[in-house]
C-alpha cells in the first residue's frame, strides 16, 4: 500500500509540475561511518530542487542552520552534528557544485566542476513501483551504481551526483558502505529553500586545499579552535577546556573515519 501511494504521489507530483516550483525529495542514507567496525547508521537528507539548481543537505544540518539564522541559542553535541554535516549546492545545467563542510572546528568551502562519466546499462528493475534503469560511475575513490527513473524529469540525485536522464532513486557504492534510497517527496515554499551564502570567489578554496586543510584539522583541531579565542580569554581554565574539546573532536573523527570520498 505504501509503495502504491509513493508511486501515485510521484505521478500526480510531476503531471502538474512546472519549472518555477520547488520540489523536495527525501533520501534515506544507510552507511558505515567507521573502518574499524561493521556498525551501520541511518540519516535523512533533503534534495530541494528549483529549475537548474538544487541543495542537498542532511535534515539535522538544515534544522541547525535554521536555528542559527533565527539567532536561537543551542548547544549541539558532536554526535548531533554528525559526520554528514555538509551542504551541496548544485548547478545542474553547468555541472558545478559548491560544497560547504561544517567540521565543527571550522567551515571549509570549495567549488568543483563535476565530471561524471556515466555508463548506462540496459538493465531495468522496479523500486516502489517506479521503473528504474541502472547506471554506473566512479567518483571520490569509489565505484557507484545508480538506479534512475526516466519518468521523473529531474536530472539530479543525492550528494554531488547528477546528469542522468531522470531522477536517481537509489545509489550505492560497490563496497556496500553507502546506500541512498528515495523515500518520498513534496512541494515546498520558496522560503523553505536552503540558499547558499558563499558566493563565487568569496571564502572558496580549491578542492585540493579543502582536502589538505580537512585532513590537518581532523588530525589536530586545537590550532583552529584557538584561533577563535581572543587573547583575553586564553587563561589556564579556558585553555584546558579548549584542549579537552580538541581531544574529544579528534577522537570523534578517528571513530568516524570512513568518509564518502576516500
Amino acid at each position: 500500500m505504501k509503495k502504491n501511494i509513493l508511486l501515485f504521489c510521484f505521478t500526480i507530483f510531476f503531471s502538474f509540475s512546472c519549472n518555477s516550483q520547488i520540489h523536495r525529495f527525501y533520501y534515506e542514507l544507510t552507511y558505515k561511518p567507521s573502518t574499524r567496525n561493521k556498525e551501520m547508521k541511518n540519516d535523512l537528507f533533503y534534495l530541494d530542487t528549483l529549475e537548474n539548481q538544487s541543495v542537498f543537505i542532511r535534515k539535522e544540518k538544515k534544522e541547525t542552520d535554521s536555528l542559527l539564522a533565527a539567532n536561537i541559542n543551542f548547544n549541539p553535541t558532536f554526535s548531533s552534528f554528525g559526520t554528514m554535516n555538509f551542504k551541496v549546492v548544485k548547478d545542474t545545467k553547468n555541472m558545478t557544485i559548491i560544497l560547504k563542510d561544517d567540521l565543527q572546528a571550522g567551515v571549509l568551502s570549495y567549488k568543483e566542476t563535476i565530471q561524471l562519466q556515466w555508463k548506462l546499462s540496459q538493465e531495468n528493475k522496479v523500486l516502489d513501483n517506479i521503473k528504474v534503469q541502472k547506471a554506473e560511475t566512479d567518483y571520490g575513490g569509489r565505484s557507484w551504481i545508480a538506479w534512475f527513473a526516466a519518468d521523473i524529469p529531474v536530472f539530479d540525485g543525492p550528494y554531488v551526483f547528477m546528469g542522468l536522464p531522470g531522477l536517481i532513486v537509489e545509489m550505492e557504492d560497490s563496497a556496500n558502505e553507502y546506500h541512498w534510497r528515495l523515500i518520498g517527496n513534496k512541494k515546498i515554499s520558496q522560503s523553505e529553500l536552503q540558499t547558499e551564502t558563499v558566493m563565487d570567489g568569496e571564502g572558496l578554496i580549491s578542492k585540493e586545499a579543502y582536502i589538505k586543510n580537512k585532513e590537518s584539522l581532523m588530525k589536530d583541531p586545537l590550532p583552529v579552535l584557538m584561533q577563535a579565542m581572543s587573547e583575553v580569554t586564553k587563561d589556564t581554565k579556558a585553555m584546558d577546556n579548549m584542549r579537552q574539546q580538541a581531544e574529544a573532536l579528534k577522537k570523534y573523527y578517528q571513530d568516524n573515519d570512513n568518509s564518502i570520498e576516500r
